[in-house]
């Protein structure tokens, strides 16, 4: 099984197939992680490929990728708009490229803030726990950690742009008493 998660986000099962299939269809995937993936890969192959060739398919994934990321941004799934840029600033990350990295989560952070997301429903039942509801939860623990690890890592701004969803975290989503600390993960 791929384990994309390595790169800072987590895919359903469905998506981590969709994704070693290369399919850029967006009926499981968003092919911005398919292209975002090649271009990542790429960046580790160069030893193993000719470098130049390495470059140029690198380039016209990231490129690909980019061309995605804008259509995206005109859509309202802001899930996945928070996944993309936690995902680019995973990429940065690995790359050095903090000042990137930073922006990023900041526009993470924006898709969060602006649609409100959380990590248990307002009002009504929350769902039984699923895989989505893993992937939606996970998106946001890790805008929460990233805006903490570049902070504590890299001196960055102090991490105010996550303070909501990090005490609905700590607050609001305990299962069990404090001494075990088991949280049970929502996302909505």
């Amino acid at each position: 099984m791929l384990h994309y998660n390595k790169l800072g986000i987590y895919l359903t099962r469905e998506k981590q197939e969709a994704l070693l299939k290369g399919d850029t269809t967006n009926t499981v995937i968003h092919s911005i992680f398919v292209y975002q993936a090649c271009s990542y890969g790429m960046y580790f192959s160069q030893e193993s490929v000719h470098p130049h060739a390495a470059l140029r398919f690198q380039a016209r994934y990231s490129q690909l990728a980019w061309e995605e990321l804008a259509k995206m941004q005109k859509g309202n799934d802001d899930y996945l708009k928070a996944q993309a840029m936690l995902s680019i600033s995973s990429c940065c990350i690995v790359f050095r490229w903090i000042d990137f990295a930073r922006q990023y989560i900041q526009k993470a952070c924006h898709a969060v803030n602006t649609a409100s997301l959380q990590f248990i429903p307002k009002y009504g039942q929350p769902p039984e726990y699923s895989e989505q509801v893993r992937e939606r939860s996970t998106v946001l623990s890790q805008v929460i950690y990233f805006e903490n690890y570049l902070f504590l890592a890299y001196g960055g701004p102090e991490p105010n742009l996550t303070a909501k969803i990090e005490k609905e975290f700590w607050h609001e989503l305990q299962v069990g008493d404090r001494g075990t600390r088991k949280f049970m993960y929502m996302a909505y």
